[in-house]
């Protein structure tokens, strides 16, 4: 009877593998190995590094719940507290292999395929960010530099955190963090929010 491959434990090794060798720097052969199967298994389960990713990457936007993350509920700053908080998770769960593999498709524009589903999700978001301007909460413009500039603290910190760690740079209370975003971009005129 053939071993019945975990798919949780192949997605962890692969996961821990790419965030300290890289995607390029990261073999299926040396992945099998890293989740204790053959690589011949991993194979014939996912048929390339590339599916095994992308499978990998499922499985981290399931685990974190990325997708609710982006909805809409009519109330701007629980809708706002629950990207960050979302936001905030991953980067502590999965950080360092977000930061490779973003740092990866610089040079390798072919991994684009494989991110398409967290880009797609990032851009639930950002319509989010685009529906609140246009109830007019929010201040007018481009809403993806409104998630950026929502969001970028919490990547920047962890990734100084990593580098700088006596610095003492990080994201405080979720809340207090999206209420100080909320005091530059909320819309003045409009005061139902």
């Amino acid at each position: 009877m053939p071993k019945v491959l975990d798919d949780e434990q192949i997605f962890r090794a692969v996961i821990q593998h790419v965030s300290e060798n890289g995607y390029s720097g990261s073999t299926t052969k040396e992945m099998a190995a890293a989740a204790g199967i053959s690589e011949v298994s991993l194979f014939r389960k996912y048929g390339s590094k590339e599916n095994l990713v992308k499978a990998s990457i499922s499985y981290i936007v399931g685990q974190v719940d990325l997708k609710s993350a982006g909805l809409y509920t009519g109330d701007v700053h629980a809708d706002l507290t629950r990207m960050v908080r979302t936001y905030h998770d991953l980067a502590h769960e999965y950080g360092d292999f977000f930061s490779v593999m973003i740092f990866e498709m610089q040079r390798h524009l072919d991994l684009l395929d494989i991110v398409n589903e967290p880009f797609d999700i990032v851009l639930s978001y950002v319509k989010l960010m685009a529906r609140y301007q246009n109830e007019g909460l929010l201040v007018k413009e481009h809403p993806l530099i409104a998630w950026a500039s929502l969001v970028s603290p919490i990547l920047i910190a962890f990734n100084m955190q990593k580098v700088v760690p006596d610095y003492g740079l990080q994201i405080g209370d979720v809340r207090d963090h999206v209420t100080n975003f909320l005091a530059g971009r909320l819309n003045k005129g409009n005061t139902s929010s």
